[in-house]
């Protein structure tokens, strides 16, 4: 019973800490969307951390690896090849990069070529999730070509089914509002483009998977604004749905006329506010753009959103004459971090670089960059004084920014003479869309209730409905009384200064119980349907050998191999109550292995024996029975075996009538018309080509023949008579072996022609 209940333990909290999420990690997955410059742009992995730490970088499906060193808050750049850029629309590729480290780390991407520059922020495994809109822009044609909209999906494991459903056409042939659903397994990619030229616009998409999946959206190049007459390339990671905020500051990019602004919704009805006035209301899919300059602007939603900002193209920016479109989405004010690092790049011939930060109002006098305080740096934001920003100027490099405030956001972003990037730096990607009280619990099993909150800058109040009100940040309780208990939860947030309240009515049920099927061994490559008892209003979780993981009632094993083999257990979850597991041990047996041999031949009628191995039961192509079977004359020979399950395998040979070569060539002949050893007969048997040649004593040729019927008169080439004396043959020869191999063979001699 002990360590049931720490199971139920683990699994609440494995709901619970989605709370903690960031930007840093040691495991990830990620890919690199089609670069306007195909096969020829540089791709960077550009990694930082806090402490001294080493990893590996990986191409698993292209069997690709590098180790790198990182030192503490400092940056290494891992190169990537080629290969590592996914290309074409609709097709499953092998181009997921994995990158594991032994201590965390925040990982930025950056890709780029002569003018045209963009980077993105990285997440781990642990801040991704399984739903998500893509956030993209307007495709571009020039010169006849299409320059497309696209977004990029990693698969982080095996067995991944993802459904899409495209906000516009695509190359593939999908219709705005098609849909499909796909299997990737682990580090496969998949990658849409838009197909309307100019118009066609990937944003809006909707992603969603059965197991955590890496997202990227972007462009292949393109104008910002559209119109504009300067394009680059728009890459960037997409936020899962359960991470998106509803408070955001956009500050203004440096050096620039205006920026653009996309706010999209995942919610039906889902008002904006820009500066507090009521900018747009969209639903679930939809997204509102806008060209916004001066002061930042604070965005607020009635329901959550996710925000990009676009850099401009220069010839639309009177401000200046560097830059050109890049693309960050923002992180909400509600996800903040108080210490990260992030790298201003140089890269592709970036010139200028700068670092946004947003915070609390009153807390920048407690920021730092690099080290040093940059209140100075800070501005009000007109549209909610309670947040400020900065626009720092910064060289290129490594830069640390911490506050020992509620913490802050930032922006690092470059221009060049024509080219950009932007990428967020550090933040939180703590589920905040979900409401952390568990649904149910089983009677007499200890139950935790954690946010996974951190205690510095959150306060809560629990009341466990049965008469437990208590201020622990993670409480534990045993209901000993079956019925439904109405649980609330107050959350202070002391940054935002704001008081959250969820509710969960928690139903105390009894354990019940959970049947699996029967024990089953078949054959490999044959699907078999576990089973477990309906239960009502239950879900189901089913685990098994090779991290199997299912929840599905009745899940299907299929694509079997022995492999595959071992106990497949089940549990039941009713209203948060897990039954005990029940197990199903599946066994796939391998094929039996029978091997006759290569075709071969045989010469006479004298036979030899097809042995088939030791197997349960034979059956020859004549309806033999035994092991083996004599074989005396040509033909096509086949045999099936099968074990003591009934497990079948089979195989075939094909034996031919083929004797070795046989040759004669006379010593002698005597041309001279008598009826008697008149021409020079040779004679060739079971030969696969043959070729005769006759040479006088000069080495000139007389006689050239490929017929072993034809034979030599004693005639020259011209027709006269060849001298009597002694001539030389030459006879070339293929001949087939037993095992079907084929060699050629001369043979050298000596005729004499006698009048």
């Amino acid at each position: 019973m002990k360590n049931w209940q720490n199971y139920l333990l683990l699994l609440l909290m494995g709901v619970s800490n989605l709370y903690g999420q960031s930007t840093e990690g040691q495991d990830f997955w990620m890919g690199f969307m089609e670069h306007r410059d195909v096969g020829n742009n540089t791709k960077v992995l550009m990694l930082t951390g806090r402490e001294n730490t080493t990893g590996e970088i990986s191409i698993p499906r292209l069997n690709w690896n590098r180790s790198f060193t990182v030192q503490a808050n400092d940056i290494t750049l891992v190169e990537l090849p080629s290969s590592a850029e996914t290309t074409g629309s609709e097709s499953i590729r092998s181009t997921g990069i994995h990158i594991t480290s032994n201590a965390d780390i925040s990982v930025y991407a950056h890709q780029y070529f002569g003018y045209r520059s963009e980077a993105a922020t990285i997440l781990p495994t642990g801040s991704i999730g399984t739903e998500y809109y893509i956030m993209s822009y307007d495709g571009y044609s020039s010169g006849g070509e299409d320059f497309p909209s696209e977004f990029l999906i990693v698969a982080t494991e095996d067995e991944t089914t993802i459904s899409f459903q495209v906000a516009d056409n695509t190359i593939g042939g999908m219709a705005p509002g098609g849909a499909k659903t796909i299997m990737l397994d682990q580090g496969q990619t998949y990658q849409v483009q838009s197909n309307e030229g100019p118009s066609g616009d990937l944003t809006g998409s909707y992603v969603v998977a059965d197991k955590a999946i890496s997202v990227y959206g972007g462009n292949k190049w393109t104008q910002v604004p559209t119109g504009c007459a300067t394009m680059d390339n728009l890459y960037e990671q997409m936020y899962p749905v359960n991470t998106w905020g509803k408070k955001f500051v956009m500050a203004p990019s440096r050096d620039a006329s205006f920026d653009v602004v996309r706010i999209l919704a995942s919610e039906d009805n889902t008002d904006v506010f820009q500066d507090g006035s009521l900018v747009a209301n969209l639903n679930a899919g939809n997204f509102y753009e806008a060209q916004v300059s001066g002061n930042a602007i604070y965005f607020e939603g009635s329901k959550p959103l996710l925000i990009a900002q676009y850099n401009i193209g220069r010839n639309c920016n009177s401000q200046s004459s560097v830059g050109d479109p890049s693309m960050v989405l923002l992180n909400s004010v509600e996800q903040t971090r108080d210490t990260f690092s992030v790298y201003s790049s140089s890269f592709e011939n970036i010139t200028v670089q700068y670092i946004n930060i947003v915070a609390k109002t009153d807390d920048v006098s407690t920021i730092s960059l690099d080290g040093n305080g940059v209140a100075s740096n800070f501005q009000v934001v007109a549209g909610n004084p309670d947040y400020s920003y900065a626009q720092i100027v910064v060289n290129v490099g490594t830069h640390t920014l911490t506050s020992s405030g509620c913490g802050m956001i930032a922006t690092a972003y470059g221009y060049g003479d024509a080219e950009s990037y932007s990428y967020a730096g550090g933040a939180s990607f703590r589920n905040i869309n979900a409401n952390p009280i568990p649904v149910g619990a089983c009677l007499n099993d200890t139950v935790l209730f954690s946010t996974g909150l951190p205690e510095d800058r959150y306060a809560v109040t629990w009341d466990l409905g049965d008469g437990t009100i208590t201020t622990e940040m993670e409480p534990t309780t045993i209901y000993t009384q079956l019925g439904t208990y109405p649980v609330e939860l107050i959350v202070v947030d002391f940054c935002e200064n704001k008081i959250d309240t969820f509710y969960q009515d928690l139903l105390v049920t009894l354990r019940q119980a959970v049947e699996a099927g029967n024990d089953t061994t078949v054959c490999e490559g044959q699907e078999v349907q576990l089973f477990a008892t309906d239960l009502a209003g239950a879900s189901y979780e089913w685990t098994g050998p090779n991290d199997y993981f299912s929840e599905e009632q009745f899940p299907v094993l299929s694509a079997t191999d022995p492999s595959m083999s071992g106990t497949y257990s089940v549990i039941g979850i009713i209203s948060g109550c897990a039954t005990y597991p029940k197990v199903q041990e599946i066994t796939f047996n391998a094929f039996p292995e029978i091997d006759l041999g290569e075709d071969t031949v045989i010469c006479d009628g004298k036979g030899f024996y097809l042995n088939a191995g030791t197997h349960t039961t034979y059956r020859w192509q004549d309806g033999s029975g035994e092991s083996q079977l004599f074989v005396g004359r040509p033909g096509d020979y086949t045999v099936v075996v099968t074990d003591d399950i009934g497990c079948a395998s089979g195989d075939e040979i094909n034996v031919k009538e083929q004797c070795p070569p046989r040759l004669f060539v006379p010593t002698a002949f005597t041309p001279n018309e008598d009826g008697r050893n008149d021409v020079l007969a040779v004679s060739a048997t079971d030969m696969v080509s043959y070729r005769l040649q006759i040479f006088n004593r000069w080495g000139k040729m007389v006689f050239d023949t490929s017929n072993p019927t034809e034979y030599w008169d004693g005639s020259l080439p011209n027709g006269q008579k060849a001298p009597e004396g002694v001539y030389m043959y030459l006879a070339t020869y293929d001949h087939e072996n037993r095992d079907r191999t084929f060699f050629e063979r001369q043979v050298k001699g000596f005729v004499t022609l006698l009048r």
